[in-house]
């Protein structure tokens, strides 16, 4: 016999090296592990196994092929054997392909297959150990008796991803049973195609678990999984488990002894019931179940829970028992009250469900927690909010309603065929418009012990005063509501009563609108639209917001952007002045930058020349620069850009040096949560001169900038719109001087200053345009005086022979005077009020890093950044500047 001992390089203690056509009997050999090689074929004697063991443990591992006739392929008879298998194992009509009537275990390696006539894998016996059987490769059956994997005294059958165990009989593809435990865990195929109770997996014997994964797809023609009674069955099912034949019997989940049941993917039955219970259980369901005759059966006098989740979808009746059936809401959804047939409890205990139809609950009915929305008839001897639970709809409640909790009626009429109930801490909260308002319609009696009326008001006009019937009861009201709450600001709702109704009328209050602002901006222009009064588009559209709504109206019809717009053109004002003192600094040959070469007129006319003291010339600066001023809790962050050009002459007057400058810029504007937007066309023109006393430089200057403001912005708010604009001018005044300390440290110059400015902005008046929100601003003045210390630093350096020179500098800005810039508006017909804008940084810090490189002797290009840094203040800027001679 092709046998072989095991060597040095053996794993297995037996190794079938070559063709055997005589079956092998482990119990003539040495060891407890065989293994038959690749290639090789093992057969048998008809009515003998081709391999097997009566006296031992024994391992197989199958690389080949192993077949029988007319017996079983691999008997294994003594507890803790075990089979794996890489190769295949048949076996005809007659036998089993493995046969382990002591226990033992299978696993059948993907790419491997276990094909038999009658059962592929069988194990245990009563008085034996349970059964473990793994496979990723292929169980089949090729014949049509027997069950096709079988567990006979319990354990558990695992079928992974890409598995198969494929039946075609009138039992079982997967049967378990008896044992101390049953399980079934599958992420493959486990299908069974044959007639009569072709089912896919069975269990039974005792309590019983089945797992059925996201990939996982089980399927009998007439059960996909079947649990007997005495089988309490505990199922979770991720993928599909399904009935495919035509029986009206045949179900596609029949646990006869009921249990546990978590559904989040799909269960159906072409011809019956999706799921079957015939004890008691709990089914959670946030997946599809269907059924040609019911999606759930109930069977029997035992209590049921059908929890359904988000996600649930039924598709049939759900037929309560005779016992307790309970429906419970979790999560969210949309479901037919009428698909619950024989249910006596209904609890809602999630997020938000709607029920549609007519349904019925002969017990009770409660809401714990979450909204219920009844949109068609809901029928309970009792039907109860609790005090975390909501019920609203327009639709019919059948029965003694409770509310200890809120009920809300945003539309129409929610009907009450019996009694009406309203506990203390309920809430009854109400829609209402400017013509028509909710109503809680009740047939019945209605008893108020108290709760709370919230009005629930839609946009619209209101008049000042207007009454709405919000409850009525044909069969008479006692008690009252302890009191109302509204989300409107400024309308009070006020409650009346007589022997069958509730009244509510809303009343304008005497709480100001600037009384509801939370900033001082809001609450300066909510006084100003307070002064309009009633029978104003605006007035009326305000009166009728809660809080948060008047306050965001206030913001936007504040105009708080003109405010801001005076801050940021401020702010701006120190590009002409700083341009003046760089260019100052450099005719003295500072050391902000090396002398540019510019267009002289000496002895002999015109002339490029580097700068100097003796000569005049003429200079120029383009610059840019984007930042915003921040919130300071009133008003808005203001985000701002400017771009410009600015040229200059200049030339010397004995020890002084006189110029003028002159030029154009563009700033930007933006308030994003005001939705407003502005721009300013500047046009500058400037005096400046300069001296030095020995190493103490004094520069100084006046300008002016001529500013032409355009702005736009949307105010929208309740049912009020409007898109507002207006063109109107400034002028920019500034007066700067500075003194400054040049000194040498090595290779580097450095230069201490203190620079003192003054700002006056002018703002002319002007009206918007637009409609009843457009602002009229009289012309106003803006003070603002900057003290900047600092120090300027530069050293010279040579690159492949051109010469260059690094430069930096390091201040720090104070401003004081008029830092919150303010702007006084009043609405036509309106008093004035006062806005203030986005502040300048009382405190920033000022950077700049450059480099001017000679080019050639006839060409200079400079590059630099300047940045200002305060606590609500940041700004980022470049500028450019190249010199040419001709």
């Amino acid at each position: 016999m092709p046998l072989a001992m095991s060597g040095g390089v053996r794993a297995a203690d037996v190794n079938v090296t070559a063709n055997v056509g005589t079956g092998i009997n482990l119990d003539t050999q040495t060891g407890s592990t065989a293994e038959v090689e690749p290639g090789v074929t093992v057969t048998n004697i008809s009515g003998s196994s081709s391999i097997y063991a009566t006296t031992s443990a024994w391992g197989l591992t199958n690389n080949g092929s192993i077949s029988s006739s007319l017996a079983n392929t691999v008997s294994l008879s003594v507890n803790g054997s075990s089979v794996t298998n890489f190769g295949t194992i048949t076996s005809d009509a007659n036998g089993n392909s493995i046969w382990m009537t002591g226990g033992g275990s299978v696993d059948n390696k993907a790419g491997a297959t276990i094909s038999s006539g009658h059962s592929g894998i069988r194990i245990g016996t009563a008085a034996a150990g349970p059964g473990t059987v793994t496979n990723a490769g292929t169980i089949t059956q090729t014949g049509t008796s027997g069950d096709l994997v079988t567990l006979l005294f319990g354990g558990t059958v695992t079928n992974l991803a890409g598995g198969t165990i494929s039946a075609n009989n009138g039992s079982n593809a997967v049967s378990v049973g008896q044992g101390t435990s049953r399980t079934v865990i599958n992420s493959g195929t486990i299908t069974n195609t044959g007639s009569g109770f072709a089912t896919g997996v069975l269990v039974q014997g005792g309590a019983s678990t089945v797992t059925n994964n996201a990939t996982g797809h089980i399927s009998g023609t007439f059960n996909g999984v079947y649990a007997s009674a005495s089988a309490p069955l505990t199922l979770t099912n991720d993928g599909i488990i399904e009935s495919t034949g035509s029986s009206t019997s045949a179900r596609a989940v029949e646990a006869t002894g009921g249990g546990t049941f978590i559904n989040t993917g799909t269960i159906r039955s072409a011809s019956s019931d999706g799921l079957y219970l015939g004890r008691a259980g709990t089914v959670t369901n946030s997946g599809t179940i269907s059924g040609a005759v019911r999606a759930i059966n109930f069977s029997g006098n035992y209590a049921r829970t059908l929890n359904l989740d988000t996600g649930s979808v039924l598709n049939g009746v759900v037929q309560g028992g005779t016992g307790v059936d309970s429906l419970v809401l979790l999560g969210t959804g949309t479901e037919s009250a009428a698909r619950f047939l024989a249910f006596e409890t209904l609890s809602m205990q999630g997020t938000a469900w709607t029920l549609n139809d007519a349904g019925t609950f002969s017990t009770s009915s409660e809401v714990q927690s979450g909204t219920l929305t009844v949109a068609g008839t809901l029928t309970s001897p009792t039907i109860t909010v609790r005090s975390a639970g909501t019920l609203t709809g327009s639709g019919t409640l059948v029965g003694a309603f409770t509310n200890s909790g809120t009920v809300r009626v945003s539309s129409g009429a929610l009907t009450i065929s019996g009694s009406f109930t309203s506990q203390a801490g309920s809430t009854l909260a109400m829609g209402v418009t400017p013509s028509t308002g909710a109503v809680l319609d009740v047939t019945g009696t209605a008893t108020l012990n108290g709760g709370t009326v919230a009005v629930l008001a839609g946009s619209g006009t209101y008049a000042p005063s207007m009454t709405y019937t919000i409850l009525t009861a044909s069969g008479g009201r006692t008690g009252a509501f302890a009191g109302t709450t509204s989300n409107f600001a400024f309308l009070d709702p006020t409650l009346t009563y007589d022997g069958n109704n509730v009244y509510l009328t809303l009343v304008r209050n005497s709480i100001d609108f600037g009384a509801i602002g939370g900033t001082p901006n809001q609450r300066s222009a909510g006084g100003g639209v307070e002064s309009l009064g009633f029978n104003t588009p605006i007035y009326e559209a305000v009166a009728l917001l809660d809080i948060n709504g008047a306050r965001s109206a206030f913001d936007q019809l504040s105009g708080e952007i003109h405010a801001s717009i005076k801050g940021g053109l401020l702010d701006d004002s120190r590009f002409v002045r700083d341009a003046i003192v760089n260019r100052l600094d450099a005719a003295f040959g500072g050391i902000s930058s090396p002398p540019i070469p510019l267009m002289a007129y000496g002895e002999g006319g015109p002339q490029m020349v580097a700068a100097d003291t003796d000569r005049f010339a003429v200079w120029s600066q383009g610059f840019g620069s984007w930042g915003s001023h921040d919130s300071d809790g009133n008003a808005a962050t203001l985000e701002r850009s400017t771009t410009g050009l600015l040229v200059g002459a200049d030339g010397m007057a004995g020890a002084w040096r006189l110029g003028m400058i002159g030029g154009y810029s563009r700033s930007s504007f933006d308030v994003d949560d005001r939705r407003s937007s502005g721009d300013s066309d500047n046009y500058h023109l400037g005096l400046y001169g300069g001296t030095n006393w020995g190493a103490i430089a004094f520069r100084a200057g006046a300008a002016y900038a001529w500013n032409r403001i355009s702005t736009s912005r949307s105010v929208s708010f309740g049912g009020f719109a409007d898109q507002l604009s207006t063109d109107y001018d400034a002028g920019t005044a500034q007066a700067y001087g500075e003194l400054a300390y040049k000194g040498d440290a090595g290779a580097f110059g450095f230069e201490p200053f203190v620079n003192l400015a003054y700002v006056n902005l002018h703002t002319d008046g002007f009206t918007e345009k637009g409609g009843s929100a457009a602002l009229t601003s009289e012309s106003s003045s803006t003070d603002t005086t900057f003290t900047t210390l600092g120090v300027r630093i530069s050293s010279g350096f040579t690159v492949g022979g051109v010469e260059a020179t690094a430069r930096g500098m390091l201040g720090w800005r104070h401003a004081f005077g008029d830092v919150a810039p303010l702007s006084t508006f009043a609405f036509a017909g309106g008093d004035t009020f006062t806005i203030a804008g986005a502040p300048i940084a009382r405190d920033a810090a000022l950077v700049e890093l450059g480099v001017d490189v000679q080019l050639a002797s006839n060409a200079t290009i400079g590059l630099s950044y300047a940045g200002q840094f305060g606590a609500d203040v940041h700004d980022n800027g470049f500028k450019a500047k190249l010199g040419l001679s001709f």
